[in-house]
């Protein structure tokens, strides 16, 4: 059926059933006709709305900006489809206030021009966009909340484990004030028999002589108390920097060496210059002393340990091999554990390893390790280099 054979009966009826409020008004803004479901939106009988000016549709606050609106679109006549951003707040007959959406299409008849409004109560629909918007709201509200909680747990997290580090730090300080005692001891002596032979020397040249070695000496033992002090500090609170990690592992070495109960133990140290990592040193340090006093106590007290650094494409390798009596395959997957330990009670109490593992981590480096019974233990540990750039 094409259009120009539809009855005016058929499209009276198609206008009077549509479920959409229709609503036509002339130049002027009265209305001239409005189809059932307009009347049943607004609440009015048939013949009440007949020559009444839109505005009655309008709550009051908005009935001047309504005429502006009016006199803008018969001034251009345009079709405005629904949803283009044409939304009002309409009142009906008891006075209830809610939001529409209205298209307007101008049309045209021997009476003069009139405007034709399609009308939606979106009412549903503004109901479930402010449920929507609620609910967005609280989502966000929850992941603010969840997002500090996570924050927060990471906080203390890292406080924790600052207090383990250096917990674990002072437990080993115990272990080395033997050695420090005889480090210290041994110059201290030569220190006070020079002074004694300068106080009765009257050789000039000799007193010099005496003079430097006292200034050697005490240098030597400022050295290994500087060393110790520095080892034992909390971990600082400033930011990254570059570490040389071949100087990190010569000063772990020169601390460990104090808790050597043997010269029978030889520490072999083969590094090469590689490319510094970004980390806070005190900490890197702690990581190869504590390797490296877990693989002297491994030897009990004879043996090698073996430590060497080399570059592999953007990372730096250390690997400690010590040759001790190794570990059983069961105990491998075991040492990073906290409070796992072979050792004796007075020994340790198992966090050495479980911290070197925390801090290797926390600079985005791996650890591994490999042992066999009768043989010995080795430690890889991967740090990444600092950018070139």
């Amino acid at each position: 059926m094409q259009p120009k054979d539809v009855s005016d009966e058929l499209l009276r009826l198609a206008v009077r059933a549509s479920p959409s409020g229709i609503l036509v008004a002339d130049e002027s803004g009265r209305i001239v006709f409005a189809n059932r479901a307009l009347l049943e939106m607004f609440g009015y009988g048939a013949d009440e709305l007949l020559d009444q000016p839109v505005e009655i549709l309008i709550p009051k606050k908005d009935a001047e900006a309504h005429r502006h609106h009016r006199a803008a679109f018969n001034a251009n006549p345009a079709t405005r489809a629904m949803g283009a951003g044409r939304n009002f707040d309409a009142v009906s007959k008891d006075g209830r206030i809610f939001p529409v959406e209205i298209g307007l299409r101008p049309g045209e008849t021997e009476e003069g021009r009139l405007a034709v409004a399609t009308v939606i109560d979106i009412t549903q629909r503004k109901a479930i966009e402010d449920r929507l918007r609620r609910h967005e709201e609280h989502l966000e509200e929850l992941v603010a909340e969840r997002t500090r909680e996570l924050h927060e747990a990471q906080l203390e997290k890292e406080r924790v484990m600052e207090q383990l580090i250096q917990t674990e730090k002072m437990a080993a300080i115990g272990t080395l004030v033997s050695g420090v005692g005889h480090e210290i001891n041994n110059p201290l002596y030569c220190i006070l028999g020079m002074a004694e032979a300068i106080r009765g020397e009257k050789d000039i040249t000799l007193c010099r002589e005496y003079s430097e070695d006292i200034i050697k000496y005490s240098k030597q033992i400022a050295e290994t108390v500087k060393n110790l002090s520095r080892y034992a500090q909390p971990s600082g609170k400033h930011d990254l920097q570059h570490v040389d990690v071949n100087a990190s592992i010569s000063a772990a070495i020169q601390v460990a060496r104090r808790s050597l109960e043997s010269d029978d133990i030889e520490i072999r140290q083969d590094t090469v210059p590689i490319p510094e990592i970004l980390a806070k040193p005190e900490e890197i340090q702690q990581v190869f002393f504590n390797i490296i006093r877990n693989g002297i106590q491994a030897m009990d007290g004879k043996g090698v340990l073996e430590i060497s650094s080399r570059r592999e494409d953007n990372r730096v390798r250390i690997q400690v091999r010590d040759r001790g009596s190794g570990m059983p395959v069961e105990n491998l997957g075991k040492i990073f554990d906290p409070f796992f330990t072979t050792k004796g009670p007075d020994e340790g109490e198992g966090l050495g390893l479980y911290i070197v593992q925390q801090i290797v981590k926390k600079y985005d480096g791996n650890i591994r390790v490999e042992s066999q019974e009768g043989v010995g233990t080795t430690f890889t540990i991967l740090f990444p280099i600092v950018a070139e750039d």
